[in-house]
């Protein structure tokens, strides 16, 4: 692929096996459901509810969000926290001030939890649209179907209660959340890019910054009433926290995106295919030799 100009080598993450899944699974499925791998109440209800409405004659969706409550039922704690104290705020901030385009951040906005990685569409779909490779994938990914996809063929469920294993907040723009965060603040400047006139300068990012970190503090009250009512345990100052660190993000992928606005976004498997249409049936073989030569089986 490199020597075609198609040069992937220097995509990483969870986006860039999405990509790989989403091609090979095309070839033989009219649905493709995505699921994060790490769920701890992992059940079959979780892909049956992502398909139906995709398979469905009577539904005939062409994607499906889904959304879940983000509790430890066990622990009694609330999780989800780049959604709820980045994200969320950051919408917030950007849909008051008017800095991106009203309609695409409407269609963010409506979206019961933005950053879930369970959804499914159609094979057609999913080989005409582009992915970012980084932790930008949900995002990037709802702002391709946004162009692709008409606004009625586009549905979101509930898969109920959802746990899996948690990232710890890390230190700066290279570790855990913080690297998340930053990865999708990335994403929504290009969006911001692509769909306004909005110049992204330093001002803008100060501008940004200071507003989300009041509205993430306001947020935080919310939160706290929510545990409060429903019993749950809630650290007021460890959220307090997050937001101080996720406000410092800002500024430096911000930065980061003005030097250099480089472009994470893998190319869509409609034009890959047109350059090497037995792509999918080699990656597939790959596989196959791979398991044989380490597993001693072939799937």
């Amino acid at each position: 692929m490199k020597e075609i100009d198609l040069d992937l080598t220097g995509f990483r993450g969870k986006g860039m096996d999405a990509w790989l899944g989403l091609g090979v699974a095309s070839l033989n499925s009219y649905a493709i459901a995505l699921h994060d791998a790490d769920i701890v109440n992992y059940t079959s209800a979780i892909p049956l509810k992502l398909f139906y409405p995709i398979v469905s004659r009577d539904l005939n969706f062409f994607f499906n969000k889904g959304y879940y409550a983000r509790i430890n039922q066990d622990k009694k704690t609330m999780h989800g926290r780049v959604y709820r104290l980045f994200v969320q705020p950051l919408m917030n901030t950007l849909h008051k001030e008017r800095w991106c385009d009203s309609d695409i951040l409407d269609y963010f906005r409506s979206f019961r939890y933005t950053l879930s990685g369970e959804f499914a569409m159609t094979s057609d779909l999913a080989l005409n649209i582009r992915i970012p490779a980084d932790w930008g994938l949900e995002v990037g990914l709802l702002a391709e179907v946004y162009n692709n996809a008409t606004f009625k063929r586009v549905c979101q469920t509930d898969l109920g209660f959802y746990d899996h294993k948690h990232k710890e907040l890390g230190h700066d723009r290279t570790e855990g959340l913080c690297k998340m965060t930053g990865d999708i603040f990335s994403t929504l400047l290009r969006i911001i890019t692509e769909s306004s006139t909005t110049p992204i300068s330093h001002s803008l990012l100060h501008s940004i910054q200071v507003k989300y970190k009041r509205r993430g503090q306001d947020i935080i009250r919310k939160y706290y009433t929510d545990a409060l009512f429903n019993g749950l345990n809630f650290n007021r100052h460890e959220e307090e926290t997050y937001v101080d660190m996720f406000s410092k993000v800002i500024m430096k992928s911000g930065e980061e995106y003005i030097d250099k606005p480089h472009n994470m976004l893998l190319p869509d498997w409609t034009r890959v295919l047109s350059a090497i249409p037995d792509l999918r049936e080699q990656i597939c073989y790959a596989a196959r030799e791979d398991a044989r030569e380490f597993y001693g089986n072939v799937f």
